[in-house]
């Protein structure tokens, strides 16, 4: 296995543990030490994830995937910064949630995307941007539901 394998085969891996431990972040109570412990997983296999995007070239430019990842990457450092320096506000723990929820929308839509590319999808040019644009939109419609009722139980307001 050479090296663009081995970047290649690290990337999925991470991608499917970031999908994993991101699922079970969603579905647990917020702010328990369990959320924190699957959360910081979560962190660490989505910075593996872009990392290993970033590094990835099958193309000449910088594509699709890679602004994904980049976003992925402002959208982690916005929701995870101001919780690793101390501060627990209520817009601080708005912002990680939904900064947080929409690092997991961008997985999957990514994840999405991709499996379109290995299907075949891209010589229609306007299928893989469909395909994500689709799951962000059905992510944000989830988000903007799910995510006040949740801080609203922990008493944050939005």
């Amino acid at each position: 296995m050479d090296w663009d394998q081995a970047r290649a085969v690290g990337h999925v891996v991470a991608a499917l543990a970031a999908l994993m431990a991101g699922a079970v972040v969603v579905a647990l109570p917020k702010g328990t030490s369990r959320h924190r412990a699957l959360g910081a997983a979560y962190a660490v296999a989505l910075v593996l994830v872009n990392v290993a995007a970033l590094s990835l070239h099958r193309e000449s430019d910088f594509g699709l995937f890679h602004w994904l990842a980049v976003a992925s990457l402002v959208t982690l450092a916005v929701g995870v910064s101001p919780l690793l320096l101390g501060l627990r506000s209520e817009a601080v723990l708005a912002a990680h949630a939904y900064c947080m929820t929409w690092s997991y929308a961008g997985l999957l839509a990514a994840g999405c995307g991709q499996s379109a590319v290995a299907l075949g999808e891209d010589r229609v040019a306007w299928v893989v941007p469909a395909v994500i644009f689709g799951v962000l939109v059905t992510s944000g419609l989830v988000i903007f539901r799910r995510v006040p009722v949740e801080l609203g139980r922990l008493g944050a307001r939005t």
